[in-house]
């Protein structure tokens, strides 16, 4: 018959003489310790640029995309209200940029926080320059 010790997991049936035990030695890994939310989104952000290097350049044509459809408006509309979230694409291509030169995870952080913000406000001033000209 085996005993087993109280401190052993649920259904190990094997016992370790205390000689034989390993502790687990404490390290200063990243890994091993909590992180906050602005650690986690960094790392979130590292990872994602590390892993899709296409994204540079989707996001460029995405930022070009957006910019020819406010210049199309302006001769479809006859207004130059279209022409308003220009420079909120063209900040957020001057992030882009200053993003894929961050070498380091606070940068990438800051840039990408800023060149997603620019863009979502210049495609949501799209949309209200939209309904402001149709009315």
């Amino acid at each position: 018959m085996t005993t087993v010790p109280l401190t052993a997991a649920p259904g190990d049936n094997t016992t370790v003489e205390p000689a034989d035990a390993v502790v687990p030695v404490e390290t200063d890994e990243p890994s091993g310790r909590s992180v906050g939310i602005v650690e986690l989104s960094e790392r979130v952000v590292a990872s994602v640029l590390a892993r899709c290097p296409w994204l540079y350049r989707a996001s460029t044509v995405m930022l070009a995309v957006f910019a020819a459809v406010c210049l199309v408006a302006v001769g479809t509309r006859l207004s130059a209200l279209p022409l308003i979230p220009i420079p909120l694409f063209a900040g957020a291509w001057y992030f882009l940029r200053l993003l894929r030169a961050a070498d380091s995870r606070p940068l990438q952080l800051r840039w990408a926080t800023l060149f997603v913000v620019a863009t979502m406000v210049g495609f949501w001033l799209i949309s209200v320059v939209g309904r402001w000209v149709s009315s």
